[in-house]
């Protein structure tokens, strides 16, 4: 079922068309719609192997008062032309000179063609599945033709859903250079000939080798495309998860046709309905899913606090080791969906553009089939999963108590700022001036932008994108402090900011304590240096103390010669070997060198 259908209100299915040639017109008006799709990665395989290119001839431009006089159909399958259906139609009514001149179809060419009530079962009969939007049709410029097609069908009394390309639009989109992109212009460049320009079946054979042209150029873009989406696919384990999610929805009675699967560019994996409306990360530490605070079950759920990106406040990360540990989050992730599918719905139905832009969306992202489901979760009931532990860390329960807030900046009080009772006015005067700053931020000029802010917040511009500026800077500067405050200052002003905001000064707060630990080791690392320093330079002023034992020169009747304050000094002088003297004066030889020797105490 294609997007289209899926959100198209209905009172009644719509009946099949019957095929047969010969049928009998309907007596009521049907119901036949026509929607343009893109070419994308997913589907121009499915589109090259079997098309059917369409073209009209008409009485003139508006498919209400108009009528289709010549109808042309060709069924390519892999490129190559299978069959084609032509015929002129007899309007009842009468063909315009200004007509002919461009199809060159008269009214006597008319007058003995089939009328629409003999054609068209023919024709729908040709066309098949196209009518119900299970083979792509094309035209160039397809929107004027497939609106005199479903114009007349309808009047008719039939049912169709149709789906085309446009080789229009294609060719504009992958044919530069070009002084324009009529069907000409694009045949000639492709080299193609056209035997019968503007007559229906000549044009819409070419029109299907054109398409056929364009798929082979769009095929190149598409690898592009193809990347990005294998590289958005979250890891086998991540989807086990996934999948447990969407069994969790299914069973519960949600309708999970476009539930799709992303991982983005900071490794969470979005949980989707076009809409994020969940997320899970694999990170080292743990798996976790981010759930609203207040809405964490009173179970043995092990919990964290989120950052600012990941929702603040207001949210927490719940860690869990199987994807069978979010059985106590099911009416959580159920609501949750609920709430994002009524969301999408909404969108879907505002505009046919919405329902292009979902199609879109959805495509480049992991949708998974009953049977991915089932496999997927008998692989994760066989996986060996280590249990989830998870250890606050002492820096995580660092208050603003713990630190020292010093903040040096020039910003005037609240109490003397300009236009505070006139918002409108607080803009315009101070939008220009935050504009400036952040131009200046990102050029790297910070001092410049923190005067800009200043200004632009002096005139009354009061606005989140100014107070998270502001904090951006400052973390850039490592100026917690006053980072902090700014942010004190913004959820004073803006309480419905407050848990973002919240959640980054808590950040800043663990920074600030962090950096002033480390400008106290510093300090203290710094101290014991000096200290120690102190220490040699004091030594180094005290006298020398003698590292040897002090000895005594005597004659044989034990008169003293000379004192010295240490045997080497000894041997200096007296030329006898140190162990000579000390063998002397430990008593294991009576002289040395002719004297008595003694240590002096």
């Amino acid at each position: 079922m294609s997007i289209f259908d899926f959100f198209k209100k209905k009172n009644e299915a719509k009946p099949h068309v019957n095929i047969e040639p010969k049928i009998k017109i309907p007596t009521k008006r049907g119901e036949t719609t026509s929607s343009r799709i893109e070419i994308h990665s997913t589907n121009i395989e499915s589109i090259r192997k079997r098309f059917i290119a369409f073209d009209v001839e008409t009485t003139g431009l508006s498919p209400m008062t108009d009528r289709i006089i010549e109808l042309g159909a060709v069924i390519f399958q892999d490129g190559k032309v299978e069959k084609s259906f032509s015929s002129l139609v007899n309007p009842e009514v009468p063909v315009s000179q200004s007509a002919s001149a461009v199809n060159h179809i008269t009214n006597e060419m008319l007058s003995s063609a089939p009328l629409e009530t003999e054609i068209y079962p023919s024709l729908i009969e040709f066309l098949g599945e196209a009518l119900h939007g299970n083979i792509v049709m094309c035209a160039h410029n397809a929107r004027f033709d497939f609106g005199f097609l479903s114009n007349t069908l309808s009047r008719l009394g039939f049912n169709a859903d149709i789906k085309y390309v446009d080789t229009l639009s294609l060719a504009r989109k992958h044919l530069r250079g070009l002084e324009n992109h009529k069907q000409t212009s694009v045949e000639t460049y492709f080299g193609l000939t056209n035997i019968a320009s503007h007559r229906a079946v000549s044009d819409a054979e070419n029109c299907g080798h054109i398409l056929v042209r364009l798929l082979d150029i769009a095929n190149e873009s598409m690898e592009t495309e193809k990347k990005q989406i294998e590289q958005s696919r979250p890891t086998v384990q991540e989807l086990e998860a996934c999948a447990y999610i969407q069994w969790l929805i299914t069973e519960q009675g949600g309708d999970t046709k476009l539930l799709r699967f992303r991982k983005n560019s900071r490794g969470y994996v979005d949980v989707c309905c076009l809409y994020s409306f969940l997320k899970i990360k694999f990170a080292r530490k743990g798996s976790y899913i981010l759930v609203k605070k207040d809405c964490v079950p009173n179970s043995d759920c092990i919990i964290e606090s989120c950052t600012q990106s990941e929702g603040g406040t207001d949210y927490v990360r719940v860690f869990f080791s199987s994807p069978f540990d979010l059985e106590p989050l099911s009416k959580y992730i159920y609501k949750s969906y609920m709430d994002c599918h009524k969301s999408m719905e909404q969108y879907a139905l505002y505009s046919s553009y919405a329902r292009q832009e979902l199609e879109n969306s959805i495509r480049l992202m992991c949708a998974l089939s009953e049977a991915d489901v089932s496999s997927l979760l008998k692989a994760a009931s066989k996986r060996d999963y280590a249990p989830v532990t998870i250890s606050v860390k002492d820096e995580e329960k660092i208050s603003r108590d713990d630190v020292a807030i010093n903040a040096v900046h020039s910003r005037i009080p609240l109490t003397e700022i300009k236009n505070s009772k006139n918002w409108d006015k607080g803009f315009a005067m101070g939008f220009p001036y935050w504009e400036k700053g952040e131009e200046e931020r990102k050029a790297g000029h910070l001092e410049e932008a923190i005067a800009q802010f200043d200004k632009a917040r002096y005139y009354g511009y009061v606005a989140p994108a100014l107070y998270t500026s502001y904090a951006v800077l400052y973390r850039q500067i490592k100026d917690y402090s006053n980072e902090i405050i700014i942010l004190d200052e913004g959820i004073s002003r803006m309480p419905e900011q407050a848990s973002q905001w919240e959640a980054r000064r808590d950040k800043a707060i663990k920074l600030l304590f962090a950096q002033q630990e480390n400008e106290r080791k510093a300090l203290e690392k710094a101290k014991q240096k000096a200290d120690k320093l102190k220490q040699k330079e004091s030594a180094a002023t005290q006298p020398k103390q003698s590292r040897g034992r002090a000895i005594i020169q005597m004659n044989d009747n034990g008169n003293i010669i000379k004192e010295f304050e240490t045997i080497a000094a000894a041997v200096q002088e007296v030329g006898v070997s140190s162990k000579s003297i000390r063998d002397a004066a430990n008593g294991v030889q009576k002289r040395a060198g002719g004297f008595r020797w003694a240590y002096k105490e």
